[in-house]
């Protein structure tokens, strides 16, 4: 496997986990849908609204350094239902087993990229700090490249996303160049039956409709008394009202406001920031760095006929 690394994550903490047989492992480029689909697929894993617990201690981020990585095999290890767990490793990082399902969401780039931007100017930083030596102390602090800050101004922030040759950390995308390898690293296996992909904007499109294709591909029957209200659990304004349960790791105070974790579904405004002369320059650079995952990248599995 191969070993993606950052201050936020270390794919080689997944050694460490006795896969199951039916465990299910949400693996998404950052800010495309994450705790969308882990709210999804925990709702379809115990047939109700209320998971009983905050959705971070049911569906832990693996490879993240904010916890020690014995407290949350060990929490995993008690889990007696179907398990399923959150990374950002692409799939290329990650332990293969043929029964395990493994989700990937994408989300068109732009969005993700101003989205990952109000991410950012919500945490808290601080508390990440503390908690990261808390679970790890300074590992591997002295072998992390420098990263430089991006810009402050929207404008040049989209731009400097799409140009960026930050390598990848397992936790971001850290520029358009990280969210194609990880999505082409998924297209790539899209074959497979146990691989399955989402997109972002089905999701917002027609909601029902991907829940069903995600229950499908989980091979998890649903019964018909309670999916209106999985359904209507699943809206991002019903994520909002519940964001102390669902946001991550809100319960550790790593937010300024959990509620603003769920800040805005849907296209962001970035047409209004750049010129006809960025796009363009942004759908080349999608064409060279994705290949024939860009499609899917644009415009959604279901528009490219991945159904």
């Amino acid at each position: 496997m191969r070993r993606y690394l950052g201050w936020m994550a270390d794919s080689r903490r997944w050694d460490q986990l006795a896969l199951r047989p039916d465990d299910i492992v949400i693996s998404t480029p950052s800010k495309c849908g994450t705790t969308w689909m882990q709210n999804l697929v925990g709702m379809l894993v115990f047939g109700r609204v209320d998971l009983g617990a905050p959705l971070s201690a049911l569906s832990p981020w693996l490879d993240m350094q904010l916890h020690p990585i014995d407290e949350v095999l060990a929490r995993l290890e008690a889990q007696p239902h179907r398990r399923f767990i959150k990374t950002h490793t692409p799939l290329d990082g990650l332990p293969e087993h043929p029964s395990v399902s493994y989700l990937t969401v994408v989300r068109h780039p732009l969005d993700v990229a101003l989205s990952d931007r109000d991410h950012s100017s919500n945490t808290q930083v601080e508390v990440t700090q503390a908690m990261r030596a808390r679970a790890v102390g300074d590992k591997d602090l002295d072998v992390l490249p420098a990263r430089p800050d991006p810009p402050e101004d929207a404008t040049e922030y989209l731009r400097w996303w799409v140009d960026s040759d930050l390598p990848p950390t397992g936790s971001g995308p850290n520029s358009l160049a990280d969210m194609c390898e990880q999505a082409a690293i998924a297209w790539a296996r899209r074959h497979r039956p146990n691989v399955h992909l989402f997109h972002y904007g089905d999701l917002v499109a027609d909601t029902e409709a991907e829940m069903r294709h995600l229950a499908g591909a989980l091979d998890i029957p649903v019964d018909p008394a309670v999916w209106p209200d999985l359904v209507e659990a699943s809206s991002f304004a019903s994520m909002r009202e519940r964001a102390e349960e669902l946001a991550p790791e809100a319960a550790a105070g790593i937010w300024r406001s959990p509620q603003d974790f769920f800040r805005q579904s849907g296209t962001r405004d970035w047409r209004s920031l750049l010129d006809d002369a960025d796009v363009a320059h942004f759908e080349r650079r999608l064409d060279e760095l994705a290949g024939d995952a860009a499609d899917w990248i644009r415009h959604g599995r279901t528009a490219v006929g991945q159904r």
